[in-house]
């Protein structure tokens, strides 16, 4: 498997007196990714139509998945979708883009709930039938597999809505590869202690698994302080998360200079928590997914690639990475 390194800052848009202004460019931007998705839907998200498509790709089998995402916030939902269509979308899965990996097509489709909604029981049936849809438009498209988002697949499966996660074997492996890049970029050597923040989640535990023979620590919310390897304090270490967004927040106490962060979860690193890990002499990585095409390119920090969760298994597939400070 190959990588690929991208180095970009972020930094907040800046009028001419310093202040913190409208940026035209990404607001024009955004109207070109959510308009045509507006007229696609209204000519093409129709069932027979799909069934079509599906009986054409039976004989070509150029459609490998079907992929449903969602916000993690309302600024990426305001990417894909105008404000007073997010009801709509809830909790029905519309057609929101192409993503092209190695020769195969995957069609992605997105709803407007998010994480804390999952997790609610009153949402239970509801997300019952958007996994039933899902499955539903896989059979349409003929596709070999589908994918969820996210923490969406460990919550179906938890649940036993669905049997397999193929998502998150494949995310795990993404993970372990970027953790390998990483050591070469900073010249890290094999014996460098890895703490796992989430290790014995869905991912997590498939991402310790794929890390025996390595120097791992598994830590969990429940865990504490008292969970903490402090006496790892001084040494070069690296910290992976693949929890929480705001979970790295939590332990920016426990991080000392010369500390390597990975976050593997969705959305980035806020630019407060990413100006702590700066002052702290901690650089961070972010993993933005398989290197692929994704018509339309996926906002802010995902631009260049699809999503872990998104992608399928290829001998020729790169790990898109991306140093954030």
């Amino acid at each position: 498997m190959n990588y690929s390194i991208a180095h970009k800052k972020v930094v907040p848009f800046l009028n001419k007196k310093g202040t913190k202004g409208v940026n035209w460019q990404k607001v024009i931007k955004s109207h070109f990714r959510r308009l045509p998705l507006e007229i696609l839907n209204f000519f093409i998200n129709h069932d027979w139509l799909f069934w079509m498509i599906g009986e054409i790709n039976k004989r070509i089998k150029v459609i490998e998945s079907v992929f449903l995402v969602y916000p993690a916030n309302e600024k990426y939902a305001l990417s894909y979708v105008y404000r007073h269509r997010l009801p709509k979308v809830m909790w029905n899965p519309w057609p929101c883009g192409l993503l092209l990996q190695n020769g195969k097509l995957s069609l992605m489709f997105c709803i407007a709930a998010s994480n804390s909604q999952f997790s609610d029981s009153k949402n239970a049936e509801s997300l019952r039938r958007v996994a039933e849809r899902v499955e539903r438009l896989r059979r349409l498209f003929g596709a070999r597999g589908k994918t969820f988002a996210g923490i969406l697949p460990g919550i179906l499966y938890s649940k036993r809505v669905i049997r397999e996660a193929p998502e998150a074997d494949l995310t795990a492996l993404a993970v372990v590869q970027a953790i390998s890049s990483v050591k070469v970029k900073e010249s890290l050597d094999n014996e460098t202690p890895i703490i796992i923040l989430g290790g014995r989640g869905f991912i997590g535990r498939r991402v310790v698994k794929l890390l025996e023979g390595s120097i791992v620590y598994c830590i969990d919310t429940v865990d504490g302080e008292n969970g903490w390897p402090s006496h790892l304090r001084g040494n070069r270490v690296i910290v992976v998360n693949i929890t929480l967004n705001s979970e790295i927040k939590d332990y920016l106490w426990a991080l000392w200079p010369g500390t390597v962060v990975i976050n593997e979860v969705y959305p980035e690193p806020t630019l407060d928590i990413l100006r702590s890990l700066k002052i702290r002499d901690c650089s961070c990585y972010h993993i933005v997914g398989v290197q692929a095409s994704a018509i339309p390119s996926f906002p802010s920090a995902y631009a260049g690639a699809i999503p872990c969760c998104a992608a399928w298994p290829s001998s020729d597939m790169k790990v898109v990475i991306r140093k954030l400070n």
